[in-house]
């Protein structure tokens, strides 16, 4: 058995919701004495840094702060996956210290950590804001620690280090493998971009780039696709109904997210008007979450998106690294504490393949639901994760798309 040795700047004024925190924290795990963990040779130190909101004071009288409450929630259901997975290497014996602090300033401005805090650590995660990630990127990188962000950010965020990364998987990336998928399949057939624009246009000009710069310069696609876009928005599908061709296959492409429920319904609804025409549809992975979406309507157009982050629950090891969560915090992990568990997992057997050099890890305890495949965004920058694979919704299920069948050669309907 391993050690997990723990220390901590997190304390909370007048809540109830701090004590009852405060007292799941200090009993996350059955650990050994300090003085036994302080003697122990440290394998991996991690030092975490969440909005944890240590100062908030809640007036009865004064609007309750969703906002603060909720970044709270988050933080500690990442700072429950970094103990979740801190308590998985423990019991495989390795020797874990770790460090949680606040990213929100005390009420005079000041951190609730310095550099003396975390100048031993092997990795430091967060912080979760854009502000506090400003303020201390520069900070943690003359530690010479690895800088491991659970937060989408800027690509801007990523340049001039190479010490930093995020493990939200890119979706420009998600959308390059979607362009060579359609590319690859649909070389006869009619494909129109549906363009939203707004907050999905860095994905759909990227799209535009990798489909026509890369795809179309092969002239055995060129010769043969018939490629169109519409200009539609987040409430509207634009001219999409004219673009459908009854005498030809259409793959309908968008890559608008949650955001554009509305157009989205429309979608939905050109498509079932079109009953008689033969449809396909790409899109974006945040469709699974609208409700009103109907079975009929993905089984019919074959739906097709990237994902990523997918837990396998019928796996017998998912299942058993589950129950030591279960044990250590009496609920089911979120996907905040699912995504911190497996970038801790991943970032420790990164240290073993340095520190020991190619070896077989496949023993370690290993992440549930994020593969990583690391790229850097430019020359000396940070990281992303590129790891996507796409799914299909084939006989009322989602399959991987490479076991869904090839689709047989288009028969144009006869002219009446």
């Amino acid at each position: 058995m391993g050690v997990i040795h723990q220390r901590t700047s997190i304390a909370f004024s007048k809540s109830v919701s701090a004590i009852v925190f405060m007292a799941t924290f200090l009993c996350a795990f059955s650990l050994q004495g300090q003085s036994d963990s302080l003697q122990a040779q440290t394998d991996f130190h991690a030092v975490t840094i969440l909005p944890f909101f240590t100062d908030l004071v809640e007036d009865e009288d004064a609007p309750p702060a969703r906002r603060e409450l909720r970044m709270r929630e988050i933080a500690v259901e990442n700072m429950h996956g970094i103990q979740w997975a801190a308590e998985r290497l423990s019991n495989e014996g390795y020797h874990i210290e770790l460090g949680f602090f606040d990213e929100v300033a005390d009420t005079l401005g000041l951190n609730h950590w310095r550099i003396e805090d975390i100048y031993d650590a092997d990795v430091v995660f967060g912080p979760l804001q854009l502000s506090p990630i400003s303020l201390s990127r520069r900070i943690i990188e003359r530690t010479g620690a690895e800088h491991i962000l659970l937060t989408p950010v800027p690509s801007a965020f990523l340049r001039g280090s190479d010490a930093i990364r995020t493990v939200i998987p890119s979706q420009l990336h998600a959308v390059d493998l979607m362009a060579r998928d359609i590319a690859e399949k649909h070389s006869q057939d009619n494909v129109v971009f549906v363009m939203s624009g707004g907050n999905d246009l860095e994905l759909e000009e990227r799209f535009l780039d990798v489909f026509n710069r890369e795809l179309q310069a092969d002239t055995v696609y060129a010769d043969s696709l018939l490629f169109d876009t519409v200009q539609a928005s987040r409430n509207s599908i634009g001219s999409l109904s004219e673009k459908l061709d009854y005498y030809s296959r259409n793959v309908i492409v968008s890559l608008a997210g949650r955001s554009s429920r509305s157009m989205h319904s429309n979608l939905q609804m050109a498509v079932q008007i079109n009953d008689s025409t033969e449809i396909f549809v790409y899109t974006h992975p945040e469709l699974k979450d609208l409700g009103f979406i109907d079975v009929s309507f993905l089984e019919r157009t074959r739906t097709t998106m990237p994902v990523s982050e997918e837990v396998n629950w019928s796996d017998s090891a998912t299942i058993a690294a589950v129950k030591v969560f279960q044990g250590q915090f009496d609920t089911h992990p979120s996907k905040y504490s699912i995504r911190a568990h497996d970038a801790f997992l991943d970032a420790f057997t990164r240290k073993l393949e340095r520190d020991m050099g190619p070896m077989d890890f496949s023993v370690l305890p290993a992440p549930i639901a994020t593969a990583f495949e690391w790229v850097a965004v430019d020359q000396f920058s940070g990281y992303v994760n590129k790891h996507w694979k796409l799914k299909t919704f084939y006989q009322r299920q989602w399959c991987d798309s490479d076991s869904v069948p090839t689709l047989l050669d288009f028969i144009k309907p006869e002219i009446d």
